[in-house]
């Protein structure tokens, strides 16, 4: 059986996409596999195996979940995996290890295939019995894995990318449109990554009759835009294209790792926003942020209007054993635990509270 924590994932438009994929993986090597929320378990169910996967553990929720489990199910073998082992520390390894539960952190295909090469083109799509079980009617799937793009806020793991063959894409859009889903949000890293990849999904969806024109969204990279993958872009009539823009100022595109500068966004934001809405990105509160850069990025904003169809301005969190974690614990203060990215974790030598909440109000605003 494989579980997941609701709280990380809950929203109206998210899927558990990891627990769907792995589910599915592992049924074609004929394990008989449910899917719950840790919320939802049934308690009366045996397993031989139960696996937690865990996006974020910032928190003691994991901890937690795993006593829970272990007292509901004390002779099941108990699993963690997910995004968050790549990264866990020395003393989260050690809890587990004392609690007798398993840490897996490769690839959670890899558990079930003998630790074989995981077949890409041939990956099967997800299970409705695994939707309803989680009572999922959200928007979120995904294409293709991993980011080559190593931003220092980021704690993106999977460094190699990985693509899923059409057929498991198209499967998993065509049950979420039965769902009654009425909009499908790519959220690859960057699904704009290999034109190629693009074109197969769109044709896919177009043998079957499938058409999600003005109901679609993605993520793309300011490097990345240029007229012809715009043109494939525009193919897909999007709501709109997310772009990570994070800042106006350029030595804090820098510091964060970005490897573009405020001129090139503003010209590749003006080309791109011919042919598709664009939902700009932003990020402050990175350590090294200061009352300049913030106004800079105010006036980046300003410049940069006729050409967003939206923005959102995310504060700063300081996810741990990256680089800007890192960073963090050398200037400015930490505050109490992740929540979301609209509420204040990590406060800039240089800046207060309210300076964040008063360039995040007037950025929004503009």
């Amino acid at each position: 059986m494989l579980t997941d924590r609701k709280w990380y994932t809950d929203s109206a438009n998210s899927n558990p996409i990891g627990v769907f994929d792995l589910a599915s993986y592992a049924r074609s090597y004929g394990y008989l596999v449910d899917v719950y929320y840790i919320d939802e378990l049934s308690f009366t169910n045996k397993y031989d195996l139960i696996g937690l996967s865990v996006f974020q553990g910032e928190n003691r929720t994991i901890f937690n979940d795993v006593v829970f489990l272990k007292q509901v199910f004390p002779y099941t073998k108990i699993i963690v995996g997910g995004r968050w082992t790549k990264i866990i520390d020395n003393e989260a390894k050690d809890w587990f290890e004392n609690n007798n539960v398993e840490v897996w952190a490769n690839e959670g295909e890899k558990f079930f295939n003998n630790n074989e090469e995981i077949d890409f083109d041939i990956y099967p799509g997800w299970y409705k019995k695994d939707l309803l079980t989680t009572h999922a009617n959200g928007r979120n799937i995904m294409s293709s894995r991993g980011c080559p793009f190593h931003f220092y806020f980021c704690h993106n793991p999977e460094k190699k990318i990985f693509y899923f063959n059409s057929r498991y894409t198209v499967d998993n859009i065509q049950l979420l449109l039965e769902q009654n889903v009425n909009e499908i949000f790519f959220v690859d890293d960057i699904f704009t990554l290999k034109e190629k990849h693009m074109l197969d999904i769109y044709e896919e969806m177009k043998r079957r009759y499938i058409n999600i024109g003005g109901k679609n969204l993605f993520f793309t990279h300011i490097n990345l835009i240029n007229e012809s993958n715009s043109e494939i872009m525009k193919m897909y009539n999007p709501i709109e294209v997310q772009v990570g823009l994070e800042s106006g100022d350029n030595k804090m595109l820098n510091l964060m790792g970005k490897n573009f500068t405020i001129e090139k966004a503003f010209e590749r934001i003006k080309l791109l926003s011919k042919y598709v809405p664009v939902n700009g990105l932003f990020l402050i509160g990175y350590p090294g942020e200061t009352l300049e850069s913030l106004n800079n990025t105010l006036e980046f904003v300003k410049r940069l209007k006729p050409f967003l169809s939206k923005k959102w301005v995310s504060l700063y969190q300081p996810i741990k054993n990256t680089t800007g974690y890192f960073q963090s614990l050398k200037e400015g203060s930490l505050c109490g635990e992740l929540i979301n990215n609209s509420t204040i974790h990590y406060i800039p030598e240089a800046l207060k509270a309210d300076d964040l909440l008063k360039y995040r109000d007037l950025i929004m605003q503009n």
